[in-house]
Parts: C-alpha cells; sequence; structure tokens
C-alpha cells in the first residue's frame, strides 16, 4: 500500500482534498482500491500523513465485517 510511500511526486502547488474527495477515497480504499488515495496523499504534499490518516479513518466506516 503507498498510503506512507515518499516515492511518489508531489506536485509544485500542495493541495488540500474536498471532504467529499476524502470520503471517495476512503470508500474506494475499502474496497481494496487504493489508486485514490496515493492520488490525494501525492497531491497534498507535506499534508499528506494528515491526509492519509482521514482517509484511513473514512475506510473504517465502509469495511464490511
Amino acid at each position: 500500500m503507498g498510503l506512507f510511500s515518499r516515492k511518489t511526486s508531489t506536485p509544485s502547488e500542495p493541495r488540500t482534498p474536498a471532504p467529499e474527495e476524502v470520503a471517495a477515497a476512503g470508500r474506494a480504499l475499502a474496497r481494496g482500491n487504493t489508486k485514490p488515495a496515493d492520488r490525494l496523499v501525492a497531491e497534498a504534499g507535506a499534508n499528506g500523513r494528515a491526509v492519509a490518516m482521514a482517509i484511513l479513518a473514512d475506510s473504517v466506516d465502509y469495511t464490511q465485517d
């Protein structure tokens, strides 16, 4: 899983994702798709860890037992 990987390129202007984007990435992560989460974390730049934690927190809400 690449959520905490620093190997991805970061954009010149980091951005904070909208709550809807974080929720969508959380849903995708709960289904096993890491690509949306990886993209948002890479775009967040220095705030990548905070964004990753928000995505992980949202993914718990969508995980089915």
